[in-house]
């Protein structure tokens, strides 16, 4: 009661406005206009990221092999599929001062609104999700990355699975996976709802189409030669294993990470992620909690956790996707002791600790060694595929199935 009495008196000293939606959507806006506006200033070397995006499609076009270094263009390497930069064409030919903003602009609005799409009817439940997850937004956007719209078309899939737009499910996720491919994995969402065998329909169908987009532009020797490319680069990194991490990644963020930083344990990642995706996919043998709308945001959630302690390269920046994930769930577990602890030490070691708030000489010698960003989700997510394994679910909460 102590404790409760403390929480009522420390909310009503906090503004009114900081408990609606529509302030959110603007601090959103605001934030990223701002980091827009501070890396037009910085210069080239601060949107680094964005210029791997960017340049892409004039490599396409003009027959170069996407997926080598172009140092006098952009540091690191693209990693992306020949689809994606059909995707940039919009943008590509625009001043760069504004593509910078409108790329800001688009991660923020579609993000925003993909969680406000989200069947969680409480607003207040919607506020605390747009809270927690504005730090670490901003790490994502600091580094210029696509993740926050890869994610928003993820949480758009589920909400067309609701409604039953099987085609517009479809059509977010074949978009996701061709942004990043590991978005894939939220096809499985489709077990849980009527309609499968359209729903494969559709899915095959947006497949094709995302696939063969770059023959628009390119040949089909070139489609076939680029798309080899990606495969052999894609393929080099999970073979760069077998003699140490990516040399792109210092630790990855990821179980893979964990085990090696702290048990010396370092089997093929390939392993690893199908045990993961085996543990993932077994609360689906449970059909008759599909009529369970918090079921359904659970199982949502551990997709999107899943998809970053699964992944091999799993970096800081898009780590927007697991702390999402630790949000949806921690709105529908609610305020216990155990939640609160994994929500507070997710908000310490997962958010906070890459940026200028922590520590720099605890992050260098401890969070960064020891993959310490990744445990907590790790946790929630161990806690969760227990609830979805061992929970009752009743069909009081029976959304729109």
């Amino acid at each position: 009661m102590a404790l409760n009495s403390i929480v009522q008196k420390v909310k009503s000293k906090i503004p009114q406005f900081l408990f609606e939606e529509k302030t959110y959507f603007w601090i959103f806006v605001v934030v990223s206009i701002l980091i827009g506006f501070q890396k037009v200033i910085q210069g080239p070397k601060f949107y680094n990221n964005y210029l791997i995006f960017k340049t892409a499609f004039s490599h396409l076009i003009c027959e170069q092999n996407l997926y080598i270094y172009y140092w006098n263009e952009y540091g690191d390497l693209y990693l992306y599929s020949p689809t994606f930069a059909v995707l940039m064409a919009p943008l590509t030919y625009l001043p760069i001062v504004a593509q910078v903003f409108l790329w800001c602009g688009l991660s923020a609005g579609l993000l925003f609104l993909a969680i406000r799409s989200l069947p969680i009817l409480e607003e207040k439940k919607r506020v605390f999700i747009y809270a927690f997850i504005l730090i670490e937004y901003i790490t994502s956007l600091q580094s210029m990355q696509v993740t926050a719209i890869m994610l928003a078309c993820m949480l758009f899939s589920f909400t067309a699975f609701e409604k039953g737009k099987m085609s517009r499910a479809a059509f977010c996720i074949m978009l996701a996976t061709f942004i990043k491919i590991y978005a894939i994995v939220a096809a499985i969402m489709f077990l849980m709802y009527p309609q499968k065998i359209k729903f494969l329909g559709y899915f095959v169908f947006w497949f094709i189409i995302f696939l063969f987009l770059p023959l628009l532009f390119i040949s089909l020797d070139q489609f076939i030669w680029q798309y080899q490319n990606w495969y052999n680069v894609m393929t080099g990194i999970h073979r760069s294993e077998e003699t140490g991490i990516h040399p792109n990644v210092d630790m990855p963020l990821s179980v893979m990470g964990w085990l090696k930083a702290w048990f010396h344990y370092n089997p093929p990642s390939i392993y690893i992620q199908l045990l993961g995706t085996a543990l993932l996919c077994t609360p689906l043998v449970r059909f008759k909690s599909f009529i369970n709308l918090n079921f359904r945001l659970y199982i949502l959630s551990s997709i999107l956790i899943w998809s970053m302690i699964f992944n091999h390269i799993a970096e800081s920046p898009s780590y927007i996707v697991a702390v999402l994930g630790v949000a949806i769930w921690y709105t529908i577990k609610g305020n216990n002791a155990a939640s609160n602890f994994l929500i507070i030490t997710v908000f310490i070691l997962t958010i906070l600790s890459p940026t200028s708030l922590f520590p720099r000489f605890i992050r260098d010698s401890y969070i960064l060694p020891y993959a310490l960003k990744a445990v907590p989700c790790i946790a929630v997510w161990v806690v969760l595929q227990y609830t979805l394994l061992s929970k009752r679910f009743t069909t009081t909460l029976s959304g729109n199935l």
